[in-house]
């Protein structure tokens, strides 16, 4: 991303802390649903959280970078892209909001934990598969 007369590397810098944070909130949501220790659903809240926030800085960073360095080429892969960011930018704060609208629900267990799993799993296959068709596009070069 250009910024004056600086180029500066916002757009990977913040997918990569966002992919890193989706997949460990999981991991603490399941250590929760093993051990029913309330500091693990505590640390899921907190990290969820900081995913779901970061996840529209990682997208518009990239919104920017496909005008600036790719000239807002309409190609299926930058598509798909932009479809699965918005997607991701719903998934994350549904869980998100979920959680914290009563953080206690996931002691009672039952349906709604097994769909707000389900939910939750969701985000793996969209960041994963932004992550490929990203590095996919370290290597492009617009004509």
């Amino acid at each position: 991303m250009r910024i004056g007369k600086y180029t500066i590397h916002l757009h990977p810098m913040s997918v990569h802390f966002t992919n890193a944070l989706y997949p460990v909130s999981l991991l603490f949501l399941a250590l929760y649903l093993l051990t029913k220790e309330d500091s693990s659903r505590t640390t899921y809240g907190y990290i969820i959280t900081l995913a779901a926030l970061s996840t529209p800085v990682s997208f518009a960073t990239g919104y920017i970078q496909w005008r600036q360095k790719y000239k807002a080429a309409k190609v299926r892969v930058f598509i798909r892209k932009i479809r699965l960011g918005i997607a991701l930018m719903a998934v994350g704060p549904s869980c998100t909001l979920w959680y914290w609208a009563d953080p206690g629900f996931l002691t009672r267990g039952g349906m709604e934990v097994f769909l707000f799993s389900l939910l939750n799993l969701t985000v793996l296959p969209l960041a994963v598969t932004l992550g490929y068709l990203g590095g996919n596009l370290v290597r492009w070069r617009p004509h």
